[in-house]
């Protein structure tokens, strides 16, 4: 019995490090084709002051840092990689503190990708598109929140079968 539930913790330990890489790879995707967006609009002769903040009149005036968007997408799919490692390492469970950042990380995704469809944020302004991309990612990252959120409960149900058992 103790050999199944173990073999069911190791595939949602798994589930979780592939969805975190899959989303890892999605942004870091994202990011990459951003900067070479950015390297062909830099290489333009129209192009003045690569430090330029400038006015994006799609977003009513609001300022932009170009690149700003580059960054965060790259930033975000390094950040996923570190975590997918420490679940590894991690896979008896017991440590919880890999799958709570791997819940508030692609939470908090979600909330940003829904705030910058609803409202103009500093970074990205106010996006109209919805593509196959922010679809796919955000699917992942409701997975990683829900491998999580399982394999946490199963912890805390083994720690609590622990603490009663009669010793």
């Amino acid at each position: 019995m103790k050999q199944l539930q173990t073999k069911k913790q190791n595939i949602f330990v798994y589930c979780v490090v592939a969805l975190l890489i899959g989303s890892s790879i999605i942004y870091l995707q994202m990011g990459l084709r951003d900067a070479l967006r950015m390297s062909s609009h830099f290489s333009q002769p129209s192009f003045r002051h690569p430090e330029q903040i400038h006015r994006n009149s799609q977003n009513s005036g609001q300022i932009r840092i170009p690149g700003g968007e580059m960054v965060f997408f790259i930033i975000v799919g390094l950040a996923h990689i570190p975590v997918a490692i420490w679940i590894l390492k991690n896979k008896r469970g017991s440590n919880k503190v890999p799958y709570i950042i791997a819940i508030a990380g692609s939470a908090g995704l979600i909330i940003l990708y829904v705030l910058s469809r609803t409202v103009n944020l500093p970074l990205v302004g106010f996006e109209e598109h919805v593509g196959s991309v922010d679809i796919l990612s955000k699917i992942l990252q409701a997975g990683i929140i829900i491998c999580s959120t399982i394999l946490l409960l199963r912890q805390h149900k083994q720690q609590m079968t622990k603490l009663h058992a009669p010793a």
